[in-house]
């Protein structure tokens, strides 16, 4: 990546990294550019992946460096106050030239405790940052966006593997409607709209012949929901899907599609624009959530 920063920015620590050339001996030269705010901290931490096996040829005497094949991670022992600057250098070796494919693992120690303050990756901000959402506007989110949280679910871990789960992408506004109509009628409101006005609706199903499938529906809904986060769009699990494609309509339009197979639906999840300008904040978690036995 020799034309190309890879910068992650995080809440206390930014840290970029840009190659710097080769140098007489054929070592690969690289920059880590470490920009801290939000507290003083004495230790910086973080990994670097790239895109060919490497190992280090030499770091500053305040660095520790530490490789397992195409991960760098680096730990930085020296003070660093509130708005600090610090370019760290390193040289590699590796068989061709090494690019930068991702940053990783930024953790800061601040002096006042000594207790590691981890900086949540892109995941675990979504987790946290996920809401459901009941109001859309009518605007359609690009296809290739839906496609991608599509991707995000197809990825989701299945029993044994073996992918039992099925999606289904509906952005046509009468089937949208159609099935829209169907939900209400199960849920006992038929002038209302479950789909809370989501112009699209991806409707995930499982084979019931898998012992898992249950789950592992279960576990596509929920990666394409913290993806969608991930990609700004809005999304809310909407239920019933089990009663829809049970009923004699909802079986016709599987055979309709060409699915066939003993699918059961797991759930709706719908996408698309919030019509509200902020996110309402998450709720407390409960004070019993977690036990442990050590």
């Amino acid at each position: 990546m020799s034309d190309l920063n890879c910068m992650i920015s995080e809440d206390c620590l930014d840290v970029s990294v840009r190659s710097d050339g080769v140098d007489d001996s054929g070592n690969y030269k690289f920059i880590c550019r470490l920009e801290h705010t939000g507290h003083q901290s004495y230790e910086q931490s973080f990994g670097i992946y790239f895109s060919t096996h490497i190992s280090v040829v030499e770091v500053p005497g305040d660095i520790e460096a530490e490789v397992d094949g195409n991960h760098l991670r680096l730990k930085r022992m020296n003070q660093m106050n509130d708005n600090g600057l610090v370019e760290v250098w390193i040289k590699l070796s590796a068989s061709a030239q090494p690019e930068v494919t991702g940053i990783t693992d930024i953790t800061c120690i601040p002096d006042e405790n000594a207790k590691p303050v981890p900086v949540l990756g892109p995941v675990q901000k979504a987790i946290r940052a996920r809401r459901s959402i009941r109001s859309y506007k009518p605007d359609m989110p690009p296809k290739h966006i839906v496609e991608q949280i599509m991707q995000a679910g197809a990825y989701a871990a299945s029993g044994m593997g073996r992918q039992s789960p099925i999606i289904i992408a509906v952005t046509d506004q009468a089937m949208r409607d159609k099935l829209s109509a169907m939900n209400a009628k199960i849920m006992g409101t038929p002038d209302s709209d479950p789909f809370y006005g989501a112009p699209v609706v991806l409707i995930v199903l499982a084979d019931k012949e898998m012992p898992t499938y249950l789950y592992d529906g279960s576990l596509v809904m929920g990666n394409m929901m913290l993806a969608a986060e991930e990609l700004h769009i809005s999304n809310c699990w909407i239920h019933r899907a089990k009663e829809e494609f049970e009923s004699e309509e909802g079986i016709e339009i599987l055979k309709s599609l060409g699915i066939s197979g003993n699918y059961e639906g797991i759930g709706h999840l719908i996408l698309g624009y919030d019509t509200e300008a902020e996110k309402k904040p998450a709720a407390e978690r409960k004070d019993n959530y977690f036990y442990f036995v050590e």
